[in-house]
């Protein structure tokens, strides 16, 4: 059997495959604050990868949310899913969970909603969802 990978996407290619592709679910992974004071991309859920008060992963409970949210569908470990944290790095653990868990088509964005820290340890200057003028909006 091949060794399904997790795919590492840039934000232009996320937001084009959630364009294309009207079944795929597009899952934030932040914790609740994050997505409330910082901003969330615009067409997703939130499913946290951690979050108060223990602030530690717990990947049955984080799977079971998202096949909650994606709800009854057909073949719902077939579809696309496609994961955002801050930077790449949650989104990562998160996904290989998801694959280990048997769905087969995950993908992240690899540089995050505010991308990579730059040479003064600052986000949203180099890469990332809002960087590169993708959707987002903050309530």
């Amino acid at each position: 059997m091949k060794e399904k990978k997790l795919k590492h996407l840039m934000p232009k290619v996320a937001e084009q495959r959630v364009i294309d592709n009207p079944d795929a679910v597009f899952i934030d992974v932040r914790c609740e604050a994050e997505n409330k004071f910082v901003g969330r991309p615009l067409d997703c859920i939130l499913v946290p990868w951690l979050d108060e008060p223990d602030w530690e992963p717990n990947p049955d409970k984080f799977v079971a949310a998202v096949e909650r949210f994606i709800g009854d569908r057909d073949n719902i470990h077939d579809l696309e899913l496609i994961l955002i944290c801050r930077s790449g790095y949650r989104s990562n653990f998160a996904g290989k969970c998801l694959l280990e868990f048997g769905f087969t088509d995950v993908a992240h964005v690899a540089s995050g909603f505010e991308g990579d820290l730059d040479e003064n340890d600052q986000r949203g200057l180099l890469n990332g969802w809002r960087h590169d003028g993708m959707p987002w909006e903050q309530c």
